[in-house]
């Protein structure tokens, strides 16, 4: 029998020439946690971490996985294209998705006379321009943008992007909000552009939100049409 002295030794000389922990451990009879302690401080090469990572994708098991794991997303993203063709791109359909993407993301405060909508995705910040434009006509002359931004960020760069995203002028601009961010944050590395705020100072804009959001919530959650 082994010493365990012999077992460290062939199991640092195994893992030197490039062998994955479970390969040695076929030819070494020791506890996974022995050899990773034995083993952590050996540094591999390029090519055998290559090797080892190409040995493990070929096991059956992750075969198996990788291949299913690729069927499901065919799947669904043959479902997702399905589904959204059965959908009619109307007004009706910008008024729901306007409604819900204000519901979820938009400024609720009873105390507030305006709609407010913050974001830092562009592609939220289009539609919901979209919304208050095509839905509820509202005119540019009563919306008004801003940028958030880190300390650090370039406010005329951030401004300028915005100002294509939401197609307003720059004169629609309101002063930007300069953040103070934590020493560690990465959200300039996220959000280079910082967050967009767009501003509706009409009341009765705000109201006909607020109602529609009332009556969906109503409509969808009420027990007759939980019931059918």
């Amino acid at each position: 029998m082994l010493r365990k002295q012999d077992l460290y030794d062939k199991a640092v000389s195994l893992r030197r020439k490039g062998l994955s922990y479970n390969e040695i451990l076929d030819v070494v009879p020791v506890g996974h946690g022995t050899m990773s302690r034995w083993c952590s401080g050996i540094e591999l090469t390029e090519k055998q971490k290559k090797r080892i990572k190409e040995k493990r994708l070929n096991t059956p098991l992750i075969k198996n996985l990788i291949e299913s794991s690729s069927r499901n997303k065919g799947e669904d993203v043959s479902w997702a294209e399905k589904a959204v063709s059965r959908i009619k791109i109307d007004e009706k359909s910008l008024l729901l998705s306007g409604i819900l993407l204000y519901w979820a993301e938009g400024y609720n405060s009873d105390k507030s006379q305006s709609a407010v909508f913050t974001n830092t995705d562009p592609e939220m910040i289009k539609l919901v321009m979209k919304f208050f434009r095509e839905v509820l006509s509202v005119s540019d002359s009563k919306i008004k943008a801003m940028v958030r931004i880190g300390e650090e960020g370039e406010v005329k760069k951030a401004e300028k992007y915005w100002s294509i995203i939401t197609s307003l002028p720059l004169e629609r601009f309101q002063k930007p909000e300069i953040l103070r961010l934590k020493e560690n944050s990465k959200s300039l590395e996220r959000y280079p552009n910082g967050i967009c705020r767009i501003s509706v100072y009409d009341v009765r804009v705000r109201r006909k939100i607020d109602r529609c959001i009332k009556l969906f919530k109503d409509s969808i959650l009420s027990p007759r049409s939980s019931t059918g």
